[in-house]
């Protein structure tokens, strides 16, 4: 019988979570491993004062380590490791009591596909899918849009669609399960923090979707980019209530594509939401792919 306990302050070497966050997530972004254990190395450093690297023992012995960092109201397991994935239950209840004790209002775990610790860690325990990483390689040819064209977004236009912008991101998070004046919190620190020149911040690119018809062109939506990394990245891609269930959503991603991959990017990334269940299908359709899955439970 095992008797499972998480110890803090151990001084163990955050190398090895390093090296696994280069390969998990950073080598998505940037197609080459030493660009990739830097990223890591660095997010590791800018978490630090948040995170905490925790050994899991089963007695006396080592179980396994945890990497859990504090967001708001949440507490966040970005990475696990056990010696036997049938702890996963046992280091789940370890992780919910430790939650509870300070006052954190819900457990967020991140499972990258084939991660057999993390996937049991989350079955069973009443967790909920948060949010999804997904990724388009572009190291093929990509085929031409034919319909939507990519302009880019003058300030007057910007204006509009930052103000409608921050509180539909709120929403969303809410949705997930965050509460809505923390999900508003977030959503006015991570637009001041990338976007501190409005349109014109750099390595961001917004663009208004345009489609000819027979009384002339119309704005069937609008397409938030970043190319701040080798991998560019949606931020947002929106239809137009009139124009939507006409394919422009599809027209939108792909004339993104094309414009990220004849700007040098290697990959399209982006993030949809779990209860996002219409662009997640459509993304499955483009040939995105999963990279990480984001999810999460009230404490």
């Amino acid at each position: 019988m095992s008797d499972l306990t998480l110890h803090h302050d151990t001084g163990r070497s955050t190398e090895a979570l390093v090296g696994r966050l280069q390969h998990r997530r950073f080598l998505h972004e940037h197609a080459d491993l030493d660009a990739a254990h830097a990223a890591a190395t660095a997010h590791v450093e800018r978490t630090a004062d948040r995170g905490r690297l925790l050994e899991v023992r089963d007695g006396d012995e080592h179980a396994g380590e945890v990497w859990v960092v504090s967001r708001g109201d949440e507490i966040a397991v970005v990475d696990l490791t056990l010696v036997r994935a049938e702890h996963a239950v046992g280091t789940r209840a370890l992780l919910e009591e430790l939650g509870r004790a300070e006052s954190a209002a819900r457990l967020t775990v991140t499972v990258s596909p084939g991660d057999p610790v993390a996937t049991a860690l989350v079955e069973g325990g009443g967790f909920e899918l948060a949010a999804t990483q997904m990724l388009l390689d572009l190291d093929h040819r990509l085929p031409a849009e034919p319909v939507v064209v990519l302009e880019p977004m003058d300030e007057v236009a910007f204006a509009g669609w930052e103000a409608d912008e921050l509180e539909n991101y709120a929403q969303e998070r809410a949705r997930t399960g965050e509460s809505l004046e923390r999900a508003r919190e977030v959503s006015r620190e991570q637009h001041a923090e990338l976007l501190p020149d409005g349109v014109a911040s750099e390595h961001h690119h917004f663009f208004v979707g345009r489609v000819r018809g027979d009384d002339g062109w119309s704005t069937v939506g609008t397409l938030w980019l970043s190319t701040e990394r080798p991998m560019a990245f949606v931020y947002d891609v929106a239809v137009h209530e009139a124009h939507r269930r006409r394919g422009h959503g599809a027209g939108l991603m792909r004339a993104g594509a094309l414009w990220a991959q004849e700007h040098g990017a290697h990959a399209l990334g982006l993030n949809v939401f779990g209860h996002n269940h219409a662009a997640r299908a459509l993304y499955d359709k483009l040939g995105y792919h999963v990279t990480e899955e984001f999810l999460g439970k009230r404490l």
